[in-house]
């Protein structure tokens, strides 16, 4: 089929083509009579459409589908996410379809992948994840080394009591000898975990997410301290079996704990849990403030570029990417309650 919109520059649309094929966006043109007059390459793979009869019959079947709705449409652009079975399989897509003068146009994506902008904002996200892992490390240091440094000002000094003879200063020394060796341990232990840290293998494991709830309040005690954030775990007895990437998952946690935190007033809390629900299994932020629109927009725009700047939504963005990619719904509260809630489900396992 005809791939160039009439009346576009080809070598422009040609640009205009790579760079979406770069960032993984199939692009559509809808005119005003609602049929497709453009379409790239990524379009017609996530459609698996080879020719114009073919993706105009696809275009009908999707219009004609229940299109589950993001919770965050803009007023102008219409946000939606399908899951598209073709060809024995399925295509799990997420859209946008903005209105124009001359008809409509969409853009689709693979919710189940990240672009190559996706990962860059990963490769941030894991060094501010770093970031808060090395600020614990030096805590939990220093408080070892200085029970080390102090017990070896006392072994150097004037012992009370010296004139009893050599046998009442001996296990005093062999006492605080085995201080010393005791705290030495406990800062190898602690060192260990970083320097074996590696990246994550895709391999699908099985875990609980009550598992990856406590990792990330961990990595953010410190953090939450310093921000004067009341971090509570709300996690029930009962196992929540989930399986996947337990990195991406963790990291996506982590993104949204740390933009919620950021924005949170002191003296605020900030709740993270894990639960079994009717939709699945479930991880839970839920915090005082109230998401920032920019940011509630932005989570579910697939273009970095209408991300609002400092809003904390490329971060959520990024989250949200995560999760979907395994196989999860990212999913924001309708307002009902006060504050922010964001929820991660997944499929739910036997226990």
């Amino acid at each position: 089929m005809e791939r160039f919109v009439a009346g576009v520059v080809a070598p422009v649309s040609a640009a205009l083509d790579a760079l979406a094929t770069r960032m993984g966006l199939g692009m559509l043109v809808i005119d005003l009579a609602g049929n497709p007059v453009f379409a790239n390459r990524v379009a017609l793979e996530l459609l698996d459409c080879g020719d114009a009869g073919a993706l105009a019959a696809r275009w009908t079947a999707l219009q004609a589908m229940k299109v589950e709705h993001s919770d965050a449409p803009s007023s102008r652009t219409r946000a939606f996410t399908v899951d598209l079975p073709v060809a024995g399989a399925v295509h799990y897509l997420r859209g946008e379809i903005v209105p124009t003068a001359t008809g409509q146009e969409v853009l689709l994506k693979d919710r189940r992948s990240l672009g190559e902008l996706d990962i860059e904002l990963l490769c941030a996200s894991r060094m501010r994840e770093w970031i808060h892992q090395c600020d614990a490390l030096v805590h939990d240091a220093n408080g070892a080394m200085n029970t080390i440094q102090l017990t070896l000002e006392l072994l150097d000094g004037q012992w009370p009591g010296e004139k009893a003879g050599e046998q009442a200063i001996e296990p005093h020394r062999r006492n605080h000898v085995g201080v010393i060796r005791d705290n030495l341990e406990k800062l190898k232990i602690t060192l260990r975990k970083f320097v074996s840290s590696h990246e994550p293998t895709p391999a699908a494991t099985r875990f609980d997410l009550r598992d990856v709830v406590k990792d990330v309040a961990a990595i953010l005690r410190m953090a939450a301290r310093r921000r004067r954030i009341d971090l509570q775990v709300a996690s029930g007895d009962s196992p929540v079996p989930a399986s996947g990437d337990r990195n991406r998952i963790r990291q996506a946690l982590v993104n949204v704990a740390l933009s919620r935190m950021e924005s949170l007033p002191d003296r605020s809390r900030l709740t993270i849990g894990a639960a079994l629900s009717p939709a699945g299994a479930e991880i839970i932020c839920l915090d005082d403030s109230v998401l920032a629109e920019a940011a509630r927009t932005g989570i579910f725009r697939l273009l970095l570029a209408e991300s609002g700047a400092g809003s904390g939504a490329d971060t959520l963005r990024l989250a949200r990417a995560m999760v979907e990619c395994e196989a999860g719904t990212f999913l924001l509260g309708d307002g009902s309650m006060p504050g922010t809630q964001i929820r991660f489900v997944f499929p739910s396992l036997p226990a």
